[in-house]
């Protein structure tokens, strides 16, 4: 791919944080970009807004104004060590520590129309950044990435994430469920 262009796309992205006026959006993207089982819901989505608003962010189209991708994370006060902190559809409140060192990155998405030409790679790497600048006296990010899904791993491992530990079975996968990935980086 020619860089310039690569810089060209990545310029045209604002990324702000969300607002509860986004949630129609985030939902667009959520139902583009995963299986129905595995699929958030509204108001999941509604509380981690409620809860941790520097930790919800959406990539907008500079051209257009519309919704592209959007990354959700959550605050902490260490890792997760119990495999149901990780599942879908939990509580953000429960598990919320507003000056936790961790922060849980639990669901990034990228409209298909933008995939595929690095533009993941770089609003991830964007992302990071932008969580670091809002949410002060991070030391730890955690994810959990579903072990099928390769393009997201690649990206997870260039940016520094290492695998810590699996959780078996944790993704329904049509017949097979796939484990999900638990990958931790210093920051």
């Amino acid at each position: 791919m020619d860089i310039s262009l690569h810089f060209l796309i990545i310029k045209l992205m604002i990324i702000r944080r969300v607002t509860e006026r986004d949630l129609s959006a985030v939902m667009k993207i959520e139902k583009a970009s995963f299986i129905p089982a595995i699929q958030e819901t509204e108001s999941v989505f509604a509380e981690r807004i409620r809860v941790c608003g520097n930790c919800f962010i959406i990539f907008e189209d500079e051209a257009t104004h519309n919704a592209a991708g959007y990354f959700s994370a959550e605050r902490r006060a260490a890792v997760p060590k119990d495999d149901g902190d990780f599942s879908l559809n939990h509580s953000a409140s429960r598990t919320y520590a507003a000056d936790g060192p961790v922060i849980y990155l639990s669901s990034f998405a990228v409209l298909p129309q933008y995939r595929g030409k690095g533009t993941g790679r770089s609003l991830f790497s964007d992302s990071m950044e932008w969580f670091a600048e809002h949410n002060p006296g991070l030391t730890t990010a955690v994810l959990l990435v579903n072990e099928t899904w390769k393009n997201a791993l690649h990206i997870y491992t260039q940016y520094g994430f290492r695998e810590t530990r699996r959780i078996r079975g944790f993704f329904p996968d049509g017949e097979r469920a796939a484990d999900g990935i638990v990958m931790e980086k210093k920051l």
